[in-house]
């Protein structure tokens, strides 16, 4: 089996240097915790890391399409979609993308005096269900606003934004039933189309089939193909394919993300059809979209 630790089609990632390192260990406002790198590796096949002595930083991976291996504690264990793990530092493991499903994860290797109080209990796969009162893709929107921020500048200001958003990140994985608002349950459980819409904003970055919709609504594919269609005019698997293109419209306009990034992001395997597709929806290309200065 090929082993490869990075070098994938629409990878991102940053390391961020020492001496910013040294100013976030010295700053009251980050010491407590920090982010020492990150990451987002799409369809990660071959992916494959081995640390023997382990790293000396708490590692934070997500794993939201595919799947993949641990082994931590001399025992294996598989991180599915929607499931998370926090490996803890210093302690000897590997990791690996599954051979027939490789994993799409996004990665934070973490530091700080209070690492180890975030990641306690949670050194096993951790499974966030996707429901009703999901947050999904505001908790990925999150990691991409830090990436961003980070990207832009490892000024001191950047530096202390995006840990203290990190904060934040991490919280919405720790303490889920709070993040996810019970306030929002009466928009989503009075009207199927609704729940099934926000089903496809919260799986965005996957390739939903018919069959999930359904799964997820609980009617039959007839019904709900003539349902959706009375409700919103297209069928559902063209509205959701229109959801992924209006989300990579805002890519194309609030970040430097390239085109190919962006496929990657919204579960495109192939870039090449992800910009038929775009300029099939929108009348240009993704290019020409982003070259119109966004007057679109």
């Amino acid at each position: 089996m090929a082993k490869i630790e990075l070098g994938f089609e629409g990878e991102r990632f940053i390391y961020i240097p020492n001496l910013q390192i040294n100013l976030m260990e010295d700053s009251p406002l980050t010491n407590d915790l920090y982010i020492y790198s990150l990451g987002y590796f799409f369809h990660a096949a071959h992916h494959y890391i081995n640390r023997p002595d382990g790293c000396n930083e708490f590692l934070f991976i997500y794993c939201k399409g595919g799947c993949g291996w641990i082994e931590l504690y001399g025992k294996r264990q598989k991180l599915e979609p929607n499931q998370f793990i926090i490996l803890p530092k210093d302690v000897p493991h590997s990791y690996w993308a599954d051979e027939e499903d490789p994993w799409t994860i996004y990665w934070i290797h973490f530091r700080g005096s209070k690492a180890s109080i975030f990641s306690k209990d949670f050194d096993r796969p951790t499974t966030v269900e996707p429901s009703a009162l999901s947050r999904i893709e505001e908790r990925l929107d999150l990691f991409e606003e830090i990436f961003f921020v980070l990207n832009e500048s490892l000024s001191i200001n950047h530096l202390h934004y995006a840990n203290l958003c990190f904060a934040h990140f991490l919280a919405s994985f720790l303490f889920i039933d709070v993040y996810r608002n019970k306030f929002r349950r009466k928009e989503y459980s009075e009207n199927v189309i609704k729940r099934v819409i926000h089903y496809m904003n919260e799986n965005i970055e996957n390739n939903l089939k018919l069959k999930d919709l359904t799964l997820f609504s609980g009617y039959s594919e007839s019904y709900l193909y003539r349902k959706f269609v009375k409700e919103t005019g297209h069928a559902p698997m063209d509205y959701y394919m229109r959801l992924k293109m209006d989300k990579a419209c805002k890519l194309l306009i609030q970040t430097d993300m390239k085109i190919n990034q962006i496929a990657c992001k919204l579960g495109f395997r192939e870039p090449q059809y992800f910009s038929r597709t775009f300029s099939n929806i929108m009348g240009l290309s993704a290019k020409e979209f982003r070259q119109q200065n966004f007057r679109l």
